[in-house]
């Protein structure tokens, strides 16, 4: 416990929820994290696919660029009225599954979760891959063990990063605040600067770049520019997150959610202009050994100072961007359940307040791909992207449902921003699902056919088990009430080994339980045990009748079930089972005893209208 108060901090009670809601101030690098990160790679994304036509193609990264913008924008707005229709979080699930059905609904949730585990896998690999570059000597013995130190720095980090948000949403925050926004300045700064320079004619083209002729043509270069934009449109990952967590904002939270949406798309929207803008202006191309990003500082900051805090705050920002999966996976996860899609315990929250199941699951569905993919960023890419984009379709084509049916002041306009929105964000999903397929793709596929089957399957079982308890009809309800007032026979049942004052105290509370019947039972794996044990009893007096059960194959479990189901057990006869057992005082002491009682309990569970009682005796406090 000493522990866990030292990595988690103080339990916080539920009325100090209020005062664990963020200002927007601490939500950006909470919630944006992930969006902010991928202008480290987003133009990159862009100039890889153009190359392909030749230098030449280039030319065209600034118009994808601002197309990217001009979807981030779309969706953007979007989601700002989502989160004020919607208030309670869900993002796209909810649009969804209100607006176009349950099925629609659970895709989106699942393609979103996939996605979730992705951003965390996909930015810890990369923020290791720039670390093992900074420092090298991490990497270890790469020839006998190329893999091993790489996986094991990105493991650490997904569980530091659990542990950082296990401790609260607000520390998550403070934690994390500091390196996002020292990114977005230097990042900032890297265009203000560059384009000052460029105005002052103080910085020039880089030399080393020859141009070379655009050998794709017509259908072909077209196919290309669209590759180009759906690269691009991997800055637009983590959108999301903020419409499924409105709820954790300060009061006004909808319109607080809103503003810092707003403030996220623009951030993102200057700096993938900028730098994409600055890497065409100065003919940066994709190199080995080196990112865009790096080649635009060196170019406008220089070898100095500026340029290396731009590459630690890049390396840290990359690695962060894990967290907007932290922030919103929980609480999709949250209001899943609560639908009754997903395992009921994903709605309890922890000492912290925060959901701590879903980031104990989403660590380690994140740990699972980055050990069976060996933390290599260029292998989890091809997975990366598809199940975001899927969520932002179906739930644009969900508001444009949505506003059709509510026809309130302007629903054309919106509805037409909408529609264009859900067009674009599906052909992005198109060339993205075509282009990654065969690469990995598939993979996401697969993953989210499974969850949609998990979600129908806890759905069915909650439904079954609602179904089960709950009255038919008049005649069980009267059934139930007569219930209610009748008094069923009794039998309890103490199953003894030997004679010591644990089985003296199970003897006395089965009596104080007043039962029709009550039976004291052994399973006779020893006869000479057994016999000793009737001698013992006989001689103590014992008025409780022992019952002999043989076991000629020397087991406990299955013939003590037998027994228990021999005597009819139903709702008019309630079976009774006392099963003593001792509480060891060191947790380590627990391997040095069978745990017989534990397996007893367990098979005993599978018989109705038996009661089981587990009489805890603790050793060393008499």
């Amino acid at each position: 416990m000493s522990i866990k108060r030292a990595l988690l901090g103080r339990p916080l009670a539920t009325a100090e929820e209020l005062g664990q809601r963020v200002p927007k101030l601490l939500a950006l690098p909470i919630f944006a994290s992930d969006t902010i990160s991928s202008t480290a790679y987003a133009t990159e994304e862009i100039l890889l696919a153009l190359v392909l036509a030749g230098t030449a193609a280039v030319a065209f990264s600034f118009w994808v660029a601002l197309a990217v913008v001009v979807l981030l924008a779309l969706v953007a707005v979007s989601y700002q009225q989502t989160v004020r229709a919607y208030p309670n979080g869900g993002g796209s699930y909810v649009v969804a599954s209100e607006n176009l059905g349950a099925v629609p609904g659970m895709v989106a949730a699942s393609a979103l979760m996939v996605d979730y585990v992705m951003t965390v896998a996909v930015s810890v690999s990369s923020g290791t891959a720039a670390i093992l570059a900074a420092f090298p000597s991490l990497a270890g013995n790469v020839a006998t063990h190329p893999d091993r130190n790489r996986v094991l720095i990105s493991v650490g980090i997904v569980v530091f990063m659990a542990l950082v948000n296990l401790r609260g949403i607000k520390e998550t925050g403070r934690l994390f605040a500091v390196p996002t926004y020292l990114f977005v300045l230097l990042c900032g700064g890297l265009v203000v600067v560059g384009i000052a320079r460029i105005l002052a004619g103080d910085l020039r083209p880089l030399s080393a770049f020859a141009a070379r002729e655009t050998s794709a043509q017509g259908v072909a270069l077209g196919w290309i520019i669209l590759r180009a934009f759906s690269g691009g449109c991997s800055a637009m990952t983590g959108t999301e997150a903020i419409a499924n967590a409105v709820p954790v904002f300060k009061q006004p939270e909808s319109r607080n959610a809103s503003v810092t949406l707003g403030i996220m798309a623009a951030i993102l929207g200057f700096l993938l202009l900028g730098i994409t803008g600055l890497a065409q202006w100065l003919h940066v191309t994709p190199q080995e050994g080196t990112t865009v990003l790096g080649q635009l500082g060196l170019a406008v900051y220089e070898k100095g100072f500026l340029f290396y805090a731009l590459q630690i705050a890049t390396m840290a920002i990359l690695v962060m961007a894990a967290n907007t999966s932290f922030g919103g996976f929980p609480r999709l996860a949250a209001v899943l359940a609560q639908d009754g899609l997903m395992p009921r315990q994903f709605m309890n929250r922890g000492e912290r307040l925060v959901f701590s199941n879903g980031i104990i699951v989403l660590a380690a569905a994140a740990i699972a791909v980055l050990v069976i993919f060996r933390a290599k960023t260029h292998s989890l890419i091809p997975l990366y992207a598809v199940g975001v984009f899927t969520s932002f379709t179906l739930s644009q084509a969900g508001m444009v449902n949505h506003w059709f049916r509510l026809r309130g002041s302007g629903w054309k306009h919106r509805a037409l921003m909408n529609g264009v929105g859900a067009v674009l964000t599906a052909v992005v999903t198109l060339v993205i699902l075509v282009t990654k397929f065969v690469h990995g793709a598939y993979l996401v596929v697969i993953a989210v056919g499974i969850l949609m089957a998990g979600f129908q399957y806890v759905r069915t079982h909650y439904a079954r088990v609602a179904s089960l308890l709950e009255p038919k009809s008049m005649d069980e309800e009267r059934q139930v009430a007569v219930r209610t007032r009748s008094k069923p026979r009794t039998t309890v049942v103490l199953f003894v080994s030997q004679i010591n004052r644990l089985v003296a105290n199970a003897l006395a509370f089965g009596r104080g339980l007043s039962p029709d019947e009550f039976r004291a039972v052994t399973i006779a794996s020893d006869p000479a045990k057994v016999e000793a044990l009737r001698e013992k009893w006989k001689e103590l007096g014992i008025e409780v009748p022992l019952v002999v059960v043989d076991s000629p194959y020397r087991e406990l479990t299955r013939p003590a079930v037998e027994y228990v189901r021999s005597l009819g057990p139903g709702p008019d006869h309630v079976v009774t089972v006392i099963i003593p057992e001792f509480v060891v005082e060191h947790w380590w002491d627990n391997v040095l005893h069978n745990q017989s009682a534990l397996r007893l309990k367990v098979a005993l569970r599978a018989i109705p209208w038996v009661v089981i009682v587990s009489m805890p005796y603790q050793i060393g406090q008499g």
